[in-house]
């Protein structure tokens, strides 16, 4: 497989493209982590008293304030805006996870679009899109129950190890988890070929499961040297677009460390840094998704076959008269 001609026609192809961007965008909803975290109980004091000199005064007063909210609150209604709120986010987890599949599914339809020469706008990949969306979100979903369960039976191992012998059973998962990490990176790849398969060869769930298996077991070292220069290419350029709020939260930590009169104007700057970077954030991470989604799709065609052109038919000898 030629990895340079794959990536440089990648990044050709979404700069010609730059309608690619959006659904690059859409796919980047469906990249992101959310996390959810919670607690309450009945006659909690949340009180402020706790080292009071080491808070700011701005920061004693919200505190203050926010005692005084949850203090007129009941069991009961602590207990329904807890379900209300874990169903807004379960809800909110569902609909960026099929954003983002959609997202990637107009990738997948655009670059195959931009290399057989056909429209690459906006509404024919809508279009097109749609008509794999329901397949894809079936594959997601049945590929998507294993990786699910086993994280959930981590959790209950290292709760009940955690329990019985004091948390130093926990020990124990480390290295059972760095096992686990090289396998699931594979097998989210696995995963993306099967995405891709759906659409360049217009198969069902299980024909791209049985399919993208077929490509992946034949093509491993090809395939791993691949996600591997993505894995670390994406990752630089994740970590230099997350610079600026590093370089935002600094000043802010370190106001909320000292206190005094510093803070506020802390948070306002740091607020603000997180204005202005958002949208070049958000704008970035849309081209990075429309360039690894390109490339995977562009070997999977090549692995596949699919880029080679057919050879022409030879010229037969002129018949004697």
């Amino acid at each position: 497989m030629e990895f340079g001609k794959i990536l440089s026609r990648s990044w050709n192809i979404i700069w010609k493209h730059k309608v690619l961007w959006i659904f690059g965008i859409l796919a980047s909803c469906g990249a992101q982590n959310g996390g959810s975290g919670g607690g309450g109980g009945g006659g909690t004091n949340f009180s402020t008293q706790t080292g009071p000199d080491n808070l700011p005064p701005e920061l004693a007063q919200f505190f203050a304030a926010v005692e005084r909210s949850l203090n007129r609150i009941t069991e009961e209604q602590l207990l329904l805006y807890g379900l209300l709120f874990a169903a807004a986010l379960v809800l909110l987890v569902v609909l960026a996870w099929l954003v983002g599949l959609y997202g990637k599914t107009g990738l997948t339809v655009g670059a195959l679009r931009a290399e057989a020469g056909s429209e690459v706008s906006f509404r024919p990949i809508w279009t097109e899109a749609w008509g794999y969306f329901g397949r894809v979100v079936g594959l997601n979903f049945v590929l998507g129950l294993l990786p699910l369960l086993l994280g959930i039976l981590l959790v209950a191992v290292g709760i009940f190890l955690g329990a019985l012998t004091l948390g130093f059973g926990l020990l124990c998962l480390i290295p059972v988890i760095c096992l686990l990490v090289p396998v699931f990176i594979a097998y989210y790849v696995y995963m993306d070929i099967a995405n891709v398969a759906i659409v360049k060869e217009r198969l069902g769930v299980s024909a791209a499961i049985r399919r993208a298996w077929e490509v992946f077991r034949a093509n491993l070292g090809n395939i791993a040297l691949l996600a591997l220069i993505l894995i670390i290419g994406g990752f630089i350029v994740n970590l230099l677009l997350s610079l600026p709020f590093f370089l935002a939260f600094i000043p802010f930590f370190v106001s909320a460390m000292r206190g005094g009169e510093g803070f506020a104007q802390s948070i306002r700057l740091f607020l603000i840094c997180i204005v202005i970077s958002l949208p070049f954030l958000i704008l970035f991470g849309g081209i990075l998704q429309s360039y690894l989604q390109t490339a995977w799709t562009l070997a999977y065609s090549e692995l596949t076959g699919a880029a080679k052109p057919a050879p022409k038919p030879r010229k037969t000898a002129a018949k004697s008269k």
